[in-house]
């Protein structure tokens, strides 16, 4: 009797109780796996709204750094003199040590930025560079003289090069008559082309608007538009701010010659043409009256980000005796252009060496 009252004690249903006790424990795991799972889809998520945020934020820095670098070249532009050298760098409070002379010196006095497209480097991780436009190639020259030397420097073929050289110059004058191979109006509208502008080219990149250009431009990939191609109206030559690039590929020029006129500049700027005869003994085809010492009032301000394929071109002419202001915009697009991540320092109080977080 007394075995019967504890056995009766005791739960009827044990195994019902251990899965009901199992089920519950599947059911936290699941739980906490689920919790699991969420956390770290959470946790992903705030870490990539924390990358945007900072990517977000590099890029306004960028585009920050970009509009700073590029008024503070517009500032010295309009405020600081110029020597042979290039744009001179005064700081604030300093003297200028020809400003109490009385007249225009334009020997160099030290600390200039290059005129010659020389990259140097801006506010955080922006390059930019400077190029007076009497160093290139005049679109708008009405002699096409020196274009037609650089032309066939790429191309020997005398038709083809008439052929660009008239078309050009169709596309730039006011009337509808074409030249013996030239065109205009009525030629492009066979090609189903816009016609042709009638007036001088407003940027460089225009050129592959005229007639047959943008074909003969893609079979000749080593010709730099944007970097030796201006929109002056009168030719000029000064060895003081050429590109190396177009120097290299003018007649009776080649890679040497050229790097030896740069490195002969850089030491002493050239004062005249007799100068360059002596300290270059090269002979160009350039007339006498053609060649330019000094900087001209008429610049293209370039700024791109470190690493970048494209730039920023801004074409601008010097005008400080304008009631509009110290200088005018002519033009301003995108370039694509190759890799100039090697700089040269610009003097250190005008651009801070803040280093961008890393990322």
């Amino acid at each position: 009797m007394k075995l019967r009252t504890m056995n009766s004690m005791r739960p009827r249903h044990p195994l019902k109780h251990r899965r009901q006790s199992g089920f519950v424990l599947v059911l936290a795991l699941w739980a906490a796996v689920i919790v699991l799972l969420l956390a770290g889809m959470l946790d992903r998520h705030v870490d990539a709204r924390l990358e945007q945020a900072r990517l977000i934020r590099l890029r306004i820095q960028d585009e920050l750094d970009m509009l700073s670098t590029r008024n503070t070249l517009l500032y010295l532009l309009g405020t600081q003199r110029y020597t042979r050298a290039g744009l001179t760098t005064t700081a604030a409070g300093e003297a200028d040590p020809d400003s109490d002379q009385g007249a225009l010196r334009i020997d160099p006095i030290g600390g200039e930025i290059a005129l010659d497209a020389s990259p140097y480097r801006g506010l955080g991780e922006v390059r930019f560079s400077l190029q007076d436009e009497s160093g290139l190639i005049a679109l708008n020259s009405e002699s096409q003289v020196d274009l037609q030397r650089v032309l066939q420097v790429f191309d020997a073929d005398e038709v083809k090069t008439s052929r660009l050289l008239d078309a050009l110059a169709d596309y730039r004058d006011s009337n509808s008559l074409s030249r013996l191979n030239g065109a205009e109006a009525a030629e492009y509208a066979g090609l189903a082309e816009p016609p042709p502008a009638n007036m001088p080219l407003r940027s460089a990149a225009e050129i592959t608007r005229v007639l047959g250009w943008r074909e003969w431009l893609l079979t000749h990939p080593g010709f730099q538009v944007h970097e030796w191609f201006s929109t002056l109206r009168v030719a000029a030559f000064n060895p003081n701010v050429m590109p190396e690039t177009l120097l290299a590929h003018l007649p009776g020029m080649n890679a040497d010659k050229a790097a030896r006129v740069v490195a002969l500049r850089r030491e002493e700027p050239f004062r005249a043409l007799p100068d360059f005869d002596m300290r270059t003994d090269i002979e160009l085809a350039w007339a006498e009256e053609q060649y330019r010492f000094f900087p001209s009032d008429t610049l293209q301000l370039r700024t791109w980000r470190k690493g970048a394929s494209h730039a920023n071109l801004l074409a601008l002419q010097l005008t400080p005796l304008s009631q509009n202001g110290p200088w005018q915009i002519t033009s301003s697009y995108r370039i694509r252009q190759g890799s100039q991540d090697d700089a040269h320092e610009a003097p250190s109080y005008l651009f801070s060496t803040r280093a961008l977080p890393a990322p």
